[in-house]
């Protein structure tokens, strides 16, 4: 007689404990985030784009860089007096350097040069007049300072706020954009894990009904049954190898998903099982809730969105008032008949200095774009104040839904295991009482199915479980912070 068959059943529970092997080497969770950071190509290139998110606040900062010029100038030139005709030439040369600084001060200073060469036709005497080069040299300084409009610097600084604030909210969204792939790349993880156990759960359904056939059989020849039921099994057994390969193939398309998101060869062998939770943690609402208001990238740039929109009011409110620009510039300049340096000394002894202190003030009338930018400034924050308040509405919405999903799926885990232990009972009975031939085989299968449905249901459940519980994470954005991964250590490696 056959014997009766032994179930050969992964052991779930020893697989929430274990880990995984991927390449030949064990990762923890911590690990794979590691990986799939380092390896994975959609996040290699999201890494560039946090790097380049201070793009626009670094480009504000070439107005407070020094800008130097330089000119060089000849001029040639002829006149007609009634008394003499006099021509001559002039040339002119100029360096100079000049900065925008933080308070809206322009301070500028330099150095010009001029020389000036004329000749003379004789009088009207018929006297030739003698030729003169004079040469000029002279230092300069120039300050300027706007005292209404950006004054000392107000609406220049408003900017700058502006464009790091906006820096860092598109840091925060694509650090964000991190943890949420690292979700689904740990989701392709498991999702190798199912298929490797619903791979293990075929064959032992195969090799199940082929056992059970086997019995079918000899009781047909012994008289004992029917030969519908050798034809039943004989159709079991066909359809359970076509499960067989096509779980191979769903296993085999799920590790080719897997070894992508890594950024791995193809034929990387994949071994074991990920770290699985079977315990359900304490779980605090309100903790959550605090945490995610005050983690949750969406709320923060919210936040942030506000405090640019006022920002910008101000900055709007300051661009509507007048100009009133006040400066004060210094020229020492030296004097020389001939082209010889003492006009250097002469000009920096301050012998024949100019100053000029003035206040220029203008106001453009009927501006319909300052008006246009004001009302779209307050309207923007009156905006940005309901998006605030939708955004707490949603996390708290979102925050409590992951929460109750995480006790959902704990349950229906807890049931399932249930079911699969008294399943794996029930069917090993039946077996047991296959030899006396008076066993319907028809139930015998159903049971089988039956049995292995509940083995996938189990471990599908499990990791349903963890995938709340990632979720539940990543609805605190708390991913990183939870399995200890240093993101700017990783986003060092670009710059």
């Amino acid at each position: 007689s056959a014997e009766t068959p032994q179930l050969v059943k992964p052991d779930v529970q020893k697989a929430a404990e274990a880990s995984f092997s991927i390449g030949g080497v064990q990762l923890s969770i911590q690990d794979a985030i590691n990986i799939v950071l380092e390896k994975n190509l959609t996040l290699q290139a999201a890494k560039y784009d946090v790097v380049m998110s201070d793009t626009a606040a670094r480009r504000l900062e070439k107005k407070y860089s020094p800008i130097v010029s330089a000119e060089g100038q000849h001029l040639n030139f002829s006149t007609a007096p009634l008394a003499t005709d006099t021509k001559g030439n002039q040339y002119n040369a100029s360096v100079g350097i000049s900065k925008l600084f933080v308070t809206g001060t322009t301070v500028g200073g330099g150095y010009r040069y001029q020389q000036l060469h004329t000749e003379a036709g004789p009088n009207f005497l018929g006297i030739p007049s003698p030729a003169a080069t004079s040469t000029f040299n002279g230092y300069f300084i120039n300050v300027q300072q706007e005292l209404l409009k950006n004054a000392f610097g107000y609406a220049d600084r408003k900017l700058d706020k502006i464009a790091n604030k906006q820096a860092e909210a598109q840091r925060a969204y694509t650090v964000n954009l991190l943890s949420a792939l690292v979700v689904q790349a740990l989701t392709d993880y498991w999702q190798v894990t199912i298929q490797k156990f619903a791979l293990e759960n075929a064959r032992l359904e195969e090799k199940s009904n082929r056992q059970v056939r086997a019995i079918v059989a000899r009781n047909v020849s012994f008289g004992l049954g029917e030969s519908y039921d050798l034809n039943n099994y004989n159709a079991r057994v066909a359809n359970s190898m076509a499960k067989v390969a096509m779980t191979e193939q769903s296993l085999k398309n799920a590790t080719r998903k897997l070894l992508r998101t890594v950024n791995m060869p193809v034929d990387t062998k994949i071994e074991g099982i990920t770290n699985l939770v079977d315990k359900l943690p304490d779980l605090d609402s309100n903790a959550a809730l605090k945490a995610a208001m005050e983690k949750r990238v969406d709320f923060k740039n919210a936040k942030t969105e506000l405090e640019i929109a006022e920002l910008q009011s101000d900055l709007y409110d300051n661009q509507a008032m007048p100009s009133l620009n006040a400066y004060f510039n210094l020229v020492s300049q030296g004097t020389n008949q001939f082209i010889q340096f003492p006009g250097f000394a002469a000009a920096g002894a301050l012998q024949s200095p100019q100053w000029q202190v003035g206040v220029k003030a203008s106001y453009p009338l009927w501006d319909q774009e300052v008006k246009v930018n004001q009302r779209n400034a307050n309207m923007q924050l009156a905006q940005s104040r309901i998006k605030m308040q939708n955004a707490e509405q949603e996390i708290r919405d979102e925050v409590m839904t992951r929460l109750e999903n995480v006790r959902l799926t704990f349950e229906i885990f807890q049931t399932s295991r249930t079911s699969r232990k008294e399943s794996e009972a029930f069917y090993s009975r039946m077996l047991a009482r296959t030899r006396t031939g008076k066993l319907n085989f028809q139930l015998v299968g159903q049971a089988l199915e039956n049995m292995v449905a509940n083995r996938q249901r189990e471990l599908e459940s499990l990791v349903n479980f963890n995938i709340a519980l990632l979720q539940y994470d990543l609805a605190k954005n708390e991913i990183f912070e939870r399995y200890g991964v240093n993101v700017e250590r990783l986003l060092e490696k670009v710059k």
